[in-house]
Parts: C-alpha cells; structure tokens; sequence
C-alpha cells in the first residue's frame, strides 16, 4: 500500500494518482471500521447521515468492531441532533435494539472533529467559488478588453496595473490613444446610458417574438 507521506508528496508535486472508489456505503464503513484507527473512527459521522444496511455491515465485522460500530452510531445520532440533520438512524436505532454508551469526552471529540470537518468543507467550497468567480470575471474582462483594445494597448494597461515603469513612448500613446477611452467607459453617465439601451434592446426583441407568435 503506498503510504499517505508518499501520496501527499506526489500531489504536491503535480503528480495525481487514481484511486478505485468504493461501490457502495457499506464497504467505505467496513473498511473505515477495520482500520481500527481511532482518528479515521472520528470520520463515520460523516457517512451514516444517509441509509446504510446495518445487517451487511455488521455481518463482516468483528464482535468488538460491531461494538465500537454501534457506539459510534449513537454518538452521531446525537451530533446530528445537535446540528440539526436530517438523518434515518434514530428509526435504525430503534429497528436493531442498538444500545451502548459512550464517555462525555468521547462524544465532545466526535463532535468537534466533526464540526472541524464542515468547517473545513465549507471553507474549501468557498474557495472553489471564490476561484470560479475569479475565472469568470477574468474571462469577461479579457473579452471587454479586446473589444475596445488592441493587444498594444493591453499590454500598456497591464503594465500600470502591475505597478511597472512605462517607457516614455508608451506613455506618450497612453494619454494619445488610452486615457480618453478609459475616461469615457468611466462615466458613470455613459454607462447608464449604455444599460438602459441594452435593457431596451431586448424588450424589443421580446415584444417582436410575441407579435410573431400571434400572426
């Protein structure tokens, strides 16, 4: 089995490896379980919020993996109690007569480790949204650009942007063939103007495709 210091290099490195993902959500908790590893334990909360086969589960595990299986079972029920989530095993509970106790500071563990979790999750969303928004602005931008730009005087406006030394030819053509355009998209006049005739325009075009559709 190649160890995770080995994994988490390669992917640093850009080197992505492909891993077989499981079939279905009994063999993720089965393997999880048979880990035997106390800080993956903390992890199953996150998977019994949907329908599991309890039986299946239980039937490959050992007598003291079903024990910290069905301990774990009630520690996440209380979790999702506590946050508010939707999940089935209060009535799972009930079906298979589960029961076991668990330790106070066991339960603050799961707990955090799951609220942890989520908080890692929605932080890591946040950042694939942030990037993606950045993309797009950047790619609507780049099109505005070369609508109204040549490349020349692109790379004169990047070059400011970035803080970086014009020689004086370029700047001579910034304030000759530059500056008035970026005065005149600037005007806040200008650009209401410029809205209310695209808003216009495809009133327009509306009203048009329904006096077609009525002829």
């Amino acid at each position: 089995m190649i160890s995770a210091k080995l994994i988490k290099l390669l992917d640093k490195q850009g080197f992505l490896l492909e891993f077989p993902e499981y079939n279905s959500p009994e063999e993720l908790i089965i393997e999880i379980l048979k880990e035997n590893n106390p800080r993956i334990l903390l992890s199953l909360p996150l998977f019994l919020k949907e329908k599991f086969d309890y039986k299946k589960i239980c039937s490959k595990l050992t007598s003291s993996q079903k024990k910290e299986f069905d301990k774990v079972i009630l520690m996440s029920g209380n979790i999702y109690k506590k946050e508010n989530i939707n999940n089935s095993l209060k009535e799972l509970i009930k079906k298979e007569r589960i029961n076991g106790s668990f330790l106070k500071k066991e339960f603050e563990e799961a707990y955090d480790s799951f609220k942890e979790t989520q908080i890692n999750s929605e932080k890591k969303e946040q950042k694939i949204i942030e990037k993606q928004s950045k993309l797009r602005l950047n790619l609507n931008l780049n099109k505005s650009l070369q609508i109204l730009f040549s490349p020349a005087k692109i790379k004169i406006m990047e070059k400011i942007f970035n803080h970086e030394d014009l020689t004086n030819t370029e700047l001579k053509y910034y304030y000759k063939s530059i500056s008035n355009i970026n005065r005149a998209v600037s005007n806040s006049a200008l650009q209401d103007y410029l809205k209310i005739i695209e808003i216009t325009k495809k009133i327009m075009k509306n009203e048009r495709e329904e006096i077609k559709e009525i002829k």
